[in-house]
C-alpha cells in the first residue's frame, strides 16, 4: 500500500511494530551509562533509539516474533546505520552546512501532502501512532534523510572530471541514442474495400487540419467507427513492429492513409499519426549530459571513501554487547569496543549478514 511504500522509501533500512518480548532482547545489552549503546565523537546513541527504529523497521510485517539472535543482528545493523547518520550530521556541521529546521519541515510537509484526505480527521502524529511509529523518531529519520541528501550534494560538487573521459562518455551516449528504436504510432482501420476507399478520401485528419486543430486519438476512433469501420490504435518501437506493418509505414508521411492492405479475410488501411526518431542532443548538450551522468556514477564511490575516512578518524565506541555478532568472524572481545577498527569489523559482519 501507499503508506508502506512511503515509509520504506523514506526510512530506508530503519523502518517499521512487531510485538516482541523486550526483556529477552535487552538481556543481551549491558545497561551502562543509562543504556547508551554507542558514542560517536561523544554524541550518544541510546538503546531506546534503536528499539524505536527496530519497531519502525518492522511496522509493515505480520510475521511471528523472530529469534533473539536474528533480532540482535538487526539491532546491530540499525545501530551501525544510526552511527553513519550521526557522522553525516557532524560532517555537515564541520562544513558549515548544517541542515536547518525549515528544510526538514519542508520535506516533512511534502510527505504529509501525499497523504491528502487521510489527514483530514486526525493529525499526522496520530496517524503514525496508529501504526506504532514514534513521531519524534520519525522526524529524526526525516532529518537524517535531508542531511544525507545535503552531504551527497556537497560531495557531488567535489567530483572532478577530465575532458577526455567526458568526451568519451558523450560519444557513448550519442551512440546509444543513434541505436535507440524509432517510435511509430499508428491506427489500423478495418472494413470492406468500399468503406476503406471512402475513408482514404476523408480529410478530417489530414496534415493541414491536424496542424491547425491538433490530433485527438479518441476523436479519430469515434469518427471512423461512426462510419462503420473497426479502428485499433498501436504504438511500437521499430525493433518490435511486425514486418508487414513496418514495410508500409516507413514509406508513409505522417497524417496520411496507406493503400488498402489484405490480411487473410480482412481488408485494412493504416493511418500514420507519428514516426518519431529518438532526439539527438547537440554537442554541448551531450557534453553536459555526460558530465551529469559521470558525476552520478562516481558519487557512490566518493561517498564510500568519505565514510571510510570518517569512521577511521572518528572517536567511536560501541558496547561489548555486540561481541556475539563480532564473533561471527572470530573476533573476541570482552571489553567495550572503543576504536574505529572494531566498528569496521562490525560493518564487515553486517555486509555478510545481508548476503
Amino acid at each position: 500500500m501507499k503508506k508502506n511504500i512511503l515509509f520504506i522509501a523514506i526510512l530506508a533500512c530503519v523502518l517499521g511494530t512487531l510485538a516482541f518480548n523486550y526483556q529477552r532482547l535487552t538481556a543481551f545489552f549491558e545497561h551502562h551509562d543509562e543504556s547508551v549503546l554507542a558514542r560517536v565523537n561523544g554524541e550518544p546513541i541510546s538503546l531506546e533509539e534503536v528499539e524505536k527504529l527496530y519497531d519502525m523497521r518492522n511496522v509493515h510485517l505480520n510475521s511471528p516474533a523472530p529469534d533473539v539472535e536474528r533480532v540482535q543482528k538487526e539491532y546491530a545493523e540499525i545501530l551501525y546505520n544510526r552511527i553513519i547518520q550521526v557522522l553525516v550530521s557532524q560532517e555537515l556541521k564541520k562544513r558549515n552546512a548544517a541542515v536547518n529546521t525549515d528544510e526538514v519541515t519542508a520535506y516533512e510537509n511534502k510527505i504529509k501532502k501525499s497523504y491528502g484526505e487521510l489527514l483530514e480527521k486526525q493529525s499526522f502524529e496520530e496517524y503514525l501512532a496508529e501504526y506504532g511509529i514514534d513521531y519524534h523518531e520519525w522526524l529524526t529519520q526525516i532529518r537524517a534523510q535531508v542531511e544525507n541528501d545535503a552531504l551527497h550534494a556537497l560531495l557531488q560538487k567535489e567530483i572532478s572530471l577530465n575532458t577526455d573521459e567526458t568526451i568519451q562518455y558523450a560519444e557513448k551516449i550519442k551512440e546509444q541514442q543513434q541505436n535507440a528504436a524509432t517510435k511509430i504510432k499508428f491506427y489500423k482501420i478495418m472494413g470492406n474495400q468500399d468503406l476503406l476507399h471512402k475513408i482514404q478520401q476523408d480529410t478530417t485528419f489530414s496534415k493541414e487540419n491536424v496542424t491547425e486543430k491538433g490530433f485527438s486519438g479518441r476523436d479519430f476512433i469515434h469518427h471512423f467507427e461512426e462510419k462503420g469501420a473497426v479502428v485499433y490504435q498501436a504504438l511500437f518501437d521499430s525493433d518490435s513492429l511486425p514486418e508487414d506493418y513496418q514495410s508500409v509505414l516507413v514509406a508513409m508521411a505522417e497524417n496520411t492513409f496507406s493503400p488498402v492492405q489484405h490480411e487473410a479475410d480482412t481488408n485494412y488501411i493504416l493511418y500514420l499519426e507519428e514516426l518519431k526518431n529518438p532526439k539527438e542532443d547537440d554537442v554541448v548538450d551531450l557534453y553536459l549530459l555526460a558530465e551529469e551522468r559521470l558525476v552520478q556514477e562516481k558519487l557512490p564511490e566518493v561517498y564510500a571513501a568519505w565514510l571510510a575516512g570518517a569512521i577511521k578518524e572518528a572517536d567511536i565506541s560501541v558496547v561489548n554487547s555486540f561481541k556475539d555478532v563480532l564473533a561471527l568472524i572470530d573476533v573476541h572481545t570482552a571489553n567495550v569496543l572503543d576504536n574505529s577498527d572494531n566498528l569496521s569489523k562490525l560493518q564487515d559482519v553486517l555486509r555478510e549478514i545481508k548476503k
